[in-house]
């Protein structure tokens, strides 16, 4: 039997064609492998859950404070004359979650539900400072009173000149101008004193609390005069009586 001399040749290609075949299958097969894996990946992944909340917060709104200055009290004089009271306000915030984590907050809106209430204080400014025609003088307290005036006379206080205490004052001192009977309970004796009129008349003027008298309680004040017919001539009269320093 005569040999075929391209058996060999033929042998050898069909080795060749079938390693390659094998490796060309290998590639494939880890192209889809990996193909596969990333599909897998890909169809296994979780879409992130986002949401919006609303947040309400109340809160209070403080009150102002306003000061009012009135030249016609004194200086140590300061009152509330309006009670002030704080309001009240709601915060809507809106907040973005992210896998039910919080990532942001803003707010959207404020809104005042309750007015605050202001609170107003009066304060004085004017000074405890009197000009008149006798001079400027300083005083602590000023008081209105109600005045009257007394002299010597029995009528008056009840004594004649031949009694030991005839024009002696409670004080023990000699009446003279300038000496005032008060209640001491009102006005201390001692006490150094400036009379003036509200009615346009002369100032009785500088004084000292020296006396008192059955008749002078509370704010009451007998101003001593040496004429009797002046004393009968004043009459009852609206004063102020400034304590000085």
């Amino acid at each position: 039997m005569k040999k075929n001399k391209m058996y060999p040749f033929i042998i050898l290609t069909v080795l060749i064609m079938s390693f390659v075949l094998t490796y060309y299958n290998r590639g494939n097969m880890k192209n889809i492998a990996f193909a596969d894996t990333e599909n897998t990946v890909a169809s296994n992944a979780v879409t992130p859950f986002k949401e919006l909340k609303y947040d309400i917060d109340r809160s209070s709104v403080e009150h102002e404070t306003k000061i009012v200055y009135n030249d016609q009290k004194y200086v140590d004089y300061k009152e509330v004359v309006q009670e002030g009271s704080d309001g009240m306000k709601k915060s809507v915030y809106q907040e973005s979650y992210v896998d039910g984590k919080l990532i942001s907050k803003s707010l959207e809106e404020e809104i005042v539900y309750i007015e605050p209430v202001e609170e107003i204080i009066e304060v004085g400014t004017k000074e405890y400072v009197v000009a008149t025609s006798r001079g400027g003088f300083r005083f602590d307290q000023e008081l209105d009173m109600v005045a009257s005036a007394y002299d010597l006379s029995y009528e008056s206080c009840g004594k004649y000149p031949d009694h030991p205490e005839y024009g002696i004052t409670a004080s023990g001192t000699k009446a003279q101008p300038g000496t005032v009977a008060v209640d001491p309970s009102v006005i201390p004796l001692g006490t150094k004193l400036y009379i003036a009129s509200t009615d346009g008349s002369p100032d009785y003027g500088f004084a000292t609390a020296l006396d008192t008298g059955g008749a002078i309680n509370g704010y009451r004040i007998d101003l001593f005069m040496e004429n009797g017919t002046d004393a009968q001539n004043y009459g009852i009269r609206q004063v102020k009586v400034y304590i000085l320093e």
